[in-house]
């Protein structure tokens, strides 16, 4: 390929965590693209602006609202450390960030994850920061636009343009025109494969403005179109990677360069190369865009445009302060960056120097690596077999698993009132609360208020909810079960975990460990309703025979161990067959009503009551001074003095009681009880004859 360097060294380049990384000629004013194109309005460079933010009025408590997409991008982990570094030295700030685990609306999945944009009342905020270049669609855009427009604060959007916000982001143009001309001009490139990001339907994105730069350079230096292939890719390394492979399929030769409007795509596309045996840069140049830490730890590493997003973050509060006190700002602010051409374009000379730094943060990295998956075994472990209801609690005594920060669960009302009361409800039937409960509380000595929860608050006010007023800086997570919101997840620091793209999945884990817990919950209640369904007499609600066989043995042991006499109770109606033939079946089934609820009001509810079979039942009971026997004859008395039965109901009873200490078994009382009420009803039938 012209203009290679032969051979490479098999090393690493840190530039993204490194001191004085950033060259300061690339802090450009607004006014200044490299290719003389004029901005919307007056710039000033980031250090101008960070510098006129000094003075803040009395102090006065600033409350500033923080939208971002954070779809395990390392941007968004990078930005919320600028903004707690900042808060460390600005202690008027308070920052509250709703964070969303996805880019776009393309599923209901997606759209029950954008809901916590409509969390915050923005009329309580005294200013709003977008990270809108990791939002990507336009109809959330606009909502946020609507409602920053509103409510008439100031507002800043990061990396992407919106309505009546400040811009502050790299100058993607500038920087795209510097690789690309690199490409051209240092290594002779005169054919592409040209990965394209996540562009927006209303072009206001960077994807566009570095594709745009990409083509005006290949233009000016006489690239023929036909040499350019044009890939529609997004943010994901699995585009890059199937790019290449079907680049790879089409068999046709490869381009000099594969340009990427972003890393993730190009560390996928250098992953499918060297899968296929395609050596970089000695057969294909590969370049990238955003200097994130995977691709200084590639292999080779990757060229690419380092943006420092700590100052970026810092120039964007720095900027709504000075318009939060009536200050005019620049309505585009851009950020530094610098040009990092590495082993992938084939330039090698600043990988020694670098070399024991990458080391040193090679070595970092596999350590908290190896806390964070030795963290969660222990909560999977724990979440797995800890009881049900105490899930919440294993996810509070794991909180550190998200860093050093408190942690703070607040559950949708409705959701909580299913997974605590276990009814029997559906997910789709559960919708976003007016209210919510704090479940969980990690970090924070807190008292319950009830079983399971600390407090309740209404929806409006959550966002203000006592224990996060002292928070300097709060994040805000959705939890949700497939397309139902089951509440929020509050972090007061950047979750450490997010560093290495896993707070996710740590999310999701505390979410399935919930929701399974919920489930579980609901089919145990399933079981006891099948249980009950199996052991209980569908006419009268007592125990059947199925039941006698599974509970009546261990109530009389249960009487047995407390050192109590057992009492049995045998009851039988007379006359059933009359009363069947004389006024009908379901008459019949009106006097085995009738008894079944004598024996419920007289009989305590621990007492064993039972249908035996057809007019036949069964009472076991705890001896006492009450007597059961002769509180039955009086109230079935009341009930044929009531009117109510069309026939007389006469019901025989025989009873036996016994002494702890005898050799009895259950069988053998039942049998006595049986043979006593069989010695009533033949007195009833000698009482009768005699009458008659």
């Amino acid at each position: 390929m012209p203009g290679m360097e032969n051979g490479r060294l098999e090393s690493f380049f840190l530039y993204k965590h490194l001191a004085g990384v950033y060259d300061k000629e690339r802090i450009l004013p607004a006014a200044e693209h490299a290719d003389g194109r004029q901005p919307d309005g007056e710039g000033l460079s980031g250090e101008e602006i960070m510098e006129s933010g000094e003075e803040i009025m009395g102090k006065k408590r600033i409350q500033i609202a923080y939208f971002t997409a954070d779809w395990n991008r390392e941007l968004v982990s990078v930005a919320l450390n600028a903004v707690l570094k900042y808060l460390d030295t600005h202690s008027e700030v308070y920052v509250q960030v709703f964070d969303c685990f996805s880019f776009a609306l393309y599923s209901d999945r997606e759209g029950s994850r954008f809901r916590i944009y409509h969390l915050p009342d923005l009329d309580l905020y005294d200013a709003v920061l977008v990270q809108a270049h990791e939002i990507m669609d336009t109809d959330v855009i606009r909502q946020l636009e609507q409602r920053i427009r509103a409510a008439g604060i100031p507002a800043i959007s990061v990396g992407a343009r919106m309505e009546g916000c400040v811009y502050i982001g790299t100058d993607d143009y500038a920087a795209a025109r510097e690789m690309t001309q690199h490409l051209v001009t240092g290594h002779g490139a005169r054919s592409f494969l040209y990965l394209k990001g996540c562009e927006r339907e209303d072009g206001r994105g960077e994807a566009e403005l570095r594709r745009q730069a990409f083509e005006d350079v290949c233009r000016e230096n006489g690239v023929l179109p036909e040499n350019i292939a044009y890939y529609d890719g997004n943010w994901d390394s699995r585009k890059g990677r199937k790019a290449v492979e079907e680049l790879i399929a089409s068999g046709k030769p490869l381009p000099d360069a594969i340009v990427s409007a972003n890393d993730e795509m190009a560390l996928g596309a250098l992953g499918a190369l060297t899968d296929a045996g395609i050596t970089v840069p000695q057969e294909i140049l590969v370049t990238g865009f955003d200097g994130i830490l995977s691709a200084s730890l590639s292999n080779p590493c990757l060229s690419t445009v380092f943006r420092d997003f700590d100052t970026l973050i810092t120039t964007a509060l720095e900027t709504l302060m000075a318009q939060i006190r009536g200050e005019a700002v620049p309505q585009r602010i851009f950020s530094p960056y610098k040009m990092v051409f590495s082993e992938s374009c084939g330039c090698f000379e600043n990988l020694l120097a670098e070399l024991p730094r990458v080391k040193r943060m090679y070595y970092a990295n596999s350590r908290q690596q190896e806390k964070f998956y030795d963290q969660q075994d222990r909560l999977t472990a724990d979440l797995f077999r800890t009881d049900n209801k105490n899930i919440l609690e294993t996810v509070e005594k794991h909180y550190q698993i998200f860093g050093n920060g408190n942690l703070y669960i607040y559950a949708n009302d409705y959701y909580f009132k299913y997974y605590v009361s276990q009814e029997n409800a559906e997910l789709e039937n559960i919708p976003v609360s007016d209210s919510y409960v704090l479940v969980a509380c990690g970090g924070r000595n807190v008292e319950r208020q009830e079983e399971n929860a600390y407090m309740r608050i209404a929806r409006r006010d959550l966002t203000d909810a006592p224990l996060l007023r002292d928070e300097r800086l709060t994040i805000f997570y959705s939890l949700h079960f497939k397309n139902i919101n089951m509440g929020f997840l509050v972090l007061t620091q950047p979750p450490t975990v997010a560093e290495m793209h896993l707070h996710e999945n740590i999310v999701n884990l505390c979410v399935f460990a919930i929701e399974n817990a919920r489930q579980k919950i609901r089919s145990e209640r399933l079981n006891r309703k099948l249980n009950a369904l199996y052991m209980k007499d569908q006419l009268t609600g007592l125990y059947n025979r199925f039941g006698y066989d599974k509970m009546a043995e261990t109530v009389f042991q249960d009487i047995n161990g407390r050192g109590s006499d057992v009492h049995v109770l045998f009851l039988d109606i007379d006359d059933m067959k009359g009363i069947n033939d004389r006024y009908g079946h379901e008459q019949g089934d009106l006097a085995i009503r009738t008894v079944s609820s004598v024996m419920k009001g007289s009989c305590r509810k621990s007492d064993f009551k039972m249908r035996y079979g057809g007019d036949e039942f069964v009472i076991i009971t705890e001896a006492g001074k009450a007597d059961l026997k002769g509180r039955l004859i009086e109230n079935f008395r009341k009930v044929n003095e009531s009117g109510e039965l069309p026939f007389y109901l006469s019901v025989s009873i025989g009873d036996y009681t016994v002494s702890d200490s005898s050799p009895k078994s259950l069988d053998d009382l039942l049998r006595a009880a049986d043979a006593l009420m069989y010695q009533e009803k033949r007195r009833k039938k000698q009482k009768m004859s005699g009458l008659a």
